[in-house]
């Protein structure tokens, strides 16, 4: 079973998860989606999520030292 950052079940991360979403579908809209899409994604969240919020999350790779993620 892959592991989450407890960061995910707090009030705060439940409050603005949605709108970061659709802000990345947004600004990754024409990024390609293959191999490693992924980690580009991650990448990009954790940014937004620090940067706009002041949330530090950790990804599934983070948290997962070990796993291969496409």
């Amino acid at each position: 079973m892959l592991k989450r950052d407890p960061i995910e079940n707090t009030p705060e991360f439940k409050a603005v998860i949605d709108a970061v979403e659709a802000e990345l579908d947004e600004m990754l809209k024409d990024f390609p989606k293959g191999m490693g899409f992924c980690h580009h994604y991650w990448h990009c969240k954790r940014e937004l999520l620090k940067e706009k919020y002041g949330i530090e999350w950790r990804s599934p790779s983070m948290m997962n030292p070990g796993t291969m993620f496409d």
